[in-house]
């Protein structure tokens, strides 16, 4: 078999065994898998395919989880490892879903309006400095309204430094390439 003959012929066996994931043809699959068995090129091109379509399943499948969650189950919520710096809608999104009681209507009003809100939080957090800085962006604000604001964005800052921490300490190994 010269060598255009032996990759033709690895094509042609990857490209059944794509049809086959696809059509969710379990006999031919392993039809497949076991001529790959003993052909180590033919099976790292299998490995390969089916890598590359888990990671892209993952992603649609957590995606269309995510949104079903949203749309029937609105206060629930979707970890998530926090992107970037902690914002207003972040913290107004946590309210939204752990409300305390005794909230004042204008407060449960001022809440729906910041959960759009994509400002990050101030570096400092404390009482009046807070109320300083919410009162200049949003206005008004109840006052029961500010102190349960304030716990939960220090709660939402800690998770999210918590989150970067154990992004840094828990990586996914790079494969290594077939031998």
């Amino acid at each position: 078999m010269t060598p255009s003959d032996r990759r033709l012929w690895v094509d042609v066996h990857t490209a059944d065994y794509l049809a086959a994931v696809e059509s969710g043809d379990f006999a031919a699959q392993a039809r497949l898998w076991a001529v790959a068995a003993t052909d180590a090129e033919l099976e790292a091109a299998f490995d390969d395919i089916h890598t590359a379509l888990l990671e892209h399943d993952t992603d649609r499948t957590v995606a269309a989880i995510a949104e079903a969650v949203a749309k029937h189950l609105p206060s629930a919520e979707i970890a998530r490892p926090t992107a970037g710096p902690v914002t207003v809608g972040m913290v107004a999104d946590e309210l939204f879903r752990h409300t305390p009681d005794g909230l004042s209507a204008a407060a449960h009003e001022l809440n729906d309006r910041l959960r759009a809100s994509a400002d990050e939080l101030p570096a400092e957090l404390g009482l009046w400095p807070l109320a300083e800085w919410v009162e200049a962006r949003f206005g008004a604000v109840p006052a029961e309204y500010l102190e349960v604001f304030r716990k939960t964005a220090l709660k939402v800052r800690m998770r999210a430094n918590s989150d970067a921490e154990h992004q840094l300490a828990a990586r996914r190994k790079p494969r290594e390439a077939p031998r």
